[in-house]
């Protein structure tokens, strides 16, 4: 080691990684120290029932998310604060400190995963899309895939990622709302052929309005892992909310909650795992 020190540029650039790789730790664990000498953290929220539910006339927040995220910080002494966004804007609300945490129950994605840092799961869910009853044009996934076809989606959300993807040739209607049934209502109001969010979503719809048709409520497709967000960096709060999640996941507290408020759409608490590639019998031996 001495002989490399003897190259004063080399000695300078190791000191400062190592003062930057200081620097970056301190920043980090500045996050959980603050949260717990203020006794207080602000958390951003989307409302989307029934993990977040919002009052329209008293502004009151509840939801088996809130209760959930309630008891973890009464648990350690600290006060949630609730900041409302969007799906369009909470990775911003993080970056800029509006909020350290934000309990959305969001789809876990690559390109969400280059903005924040997700928790562990809280359960997986699929999506599925809805039609006006009696469009018989909608047979496969692949029958979305067509010039003039229009397809609403909630703009910032997880299902516009996949319809641009996979269905370019249709037309995306973006909408710059955080109520995840837009897309259906613009169905019901005939603005829009599909309307695509979770699935979960799109079971309470068709159950409220008999004019549509929840095409996959049966078989959702696309399941993907619902979970918070931090801010990339954010390594000590990230792992106190993965303990915390194991915690009330595994003891049944979340279920307990969840109960209060009905179906969950807690679809799938893990998702079906089948082996990769695929599966062949082993050949039979050689005849002698």
């Amino acid at each position: 080691m001495k002989k490399y020190l003897r190259h004063p540029l080399l000695a300078a650039s190791l000191m400062a990684a190592c003062i930057v790789a200081a620097n970056v730790q301190t920043a980090a664990a500045q996050v959980m120290d603050r949260i717990l000498k203020d006794k207080s953290i602000k958390i951003g929220y989307i409302p989307s029932p029934p993990g977040t539910i919002k009052d329209p006339a008293s502004g009151e927040v509840k939801g088996y998310y809130v209760d959930g995220v309630r008891y973890i910080f009464k648990t350690i002494g600290v006060e949630p604060v609730f900041v409302e966004t969007t799906w369009a804007n909470f990775a911003a609300g993080l970056q800029s400190g509006q909020f350290d945490l934000s309990m959305a129950g969001t789809f876990a994605t690559i390109q969400r995963a280059a903005a924040v840092e997700f928790t562990k799961p809280i359960h997986y869910l699929g999506y599925s899309a809805i039609v006006k009853k009696g469009d018989e044009r909608f047979k496969a996934l692949s029958d979305f895939n067509k010039d003039g076809l229009k397809i609403a989606v909630v703009q910032g959300g997880a299902a516009q990622e996949y319809v641009k993807e996979n269905f370019p040739n249709a037309t995306v209607v973006a909408l710059g709302t955080g109520n995840l049934t837009a897309p259906f209502m613009e169905v019901s109001a005939g603005r829009a052929d599909v309307g695509i969010e979770d699935a979960w979503q799109a079971r309470r719809y068709a159950s409220q309005q008999p004019g549509v048709t929840d095409l996959f409520q049966d078989n959702p497709y696309n399941l993907l892992p619902i979970a918070w967000t931090v801010k990339r960096g954010n390594q000590d709060l990230l792992n106190f909310m993965n303990t915390a999640i194991d915690f009330m996941l595994l003891t049944g507290r979340w279920e307990r909650m969840a109960n209060t408020y009905g179906m969950t759409g807690r679809f799938y608490d893990r998702p079906g795992l089948t082996p990769f590639g695929t599966v062949t019998e082993a050949p039979a031996p050689a005849a002698k």
